[in-house]
């Protein structure tokens, strides 16, 4: 990669990570979150890219930046919300918005619109427990057929009719996730 763009590349995600410590000293728990989210897609994206040991080594140095910046992110407690005793997990109900949706890593959302294959007549439901960094989500086509995916790996997931639909979000249509995407229309 151009050294110049890779430096680019490099101050924004570091830029990022300085934002995130901010974040993280204050305790907001989501934006630290959103802001991870943001950081890792950048350097997903990067990764592909780099040339050299330089940019080799600079990736990785970055990559472990990040994992120490998620550590610190996890030991944040989310606002009301109480630990019930070590190894327990607390659920979180996120309220799925347009807004939080717009908050998901672009390369995330970029995997959810490519396995809704290109139907404009999709919807997608995302999880509604976890962090919600990476949620688990569902797809419904327009001939009614639904398929699970893993929200961290984007793989199809056997699930069986109605299971965890307690556990999803209102729907969002294939254009409002296009729209986020690309920036365009009434978000």
């Amino acid at each position: 990669m151009e050294p110049s763009k890779f430096r680019e590349s490099r101050v924004s995600i570091n830029r990022l990570c300085d934002q995130m410590d901010q974040l993280i000293e204050q305790e907001e728990v989501d934006e630290s979150r959103a802001c991870f989210e943001q950081a890792f897609g950048e350097l997903d994206e990067l990764k592909p890219k780099v040339s050299g040991d330089i940019q080799e080594r600079s990736v990785k140095n970055l990559a472990m930046k990040l994992k120490g910046m998620e550590e610190r992110i996890s030991k944040l407690k989310t606002k009301g919300t109480a630990s019930s005793g070590s190894g327990s997990r607390v659920k979180n109900n996120i309220e799925w918005d347009i807004d939080r949706v717009a908050q998901l890593a672009r390369t995330f959302l970029e995997k959810v619109l490519k396995n809704m294959a290109g139907d404009p007549e999709s919807k997608v439901f995302f999880g509604t427990t976890g962090k919600g960094i990476r949620p688990n989500y569902q797809i419904q086509f327009k001939e009614g057929q639904i398929a699970s995916f893993t929200g961290s790996g984007h793989k199809p997931k056997a699930v069986s009719p109605g299971q965890g639909a307690k556990n999803l979000s209102a729907p969002f249509s294939f254009q409002e996730v296009d729209a986020i995407l690309n920036k365009t229309g009434n978000i």
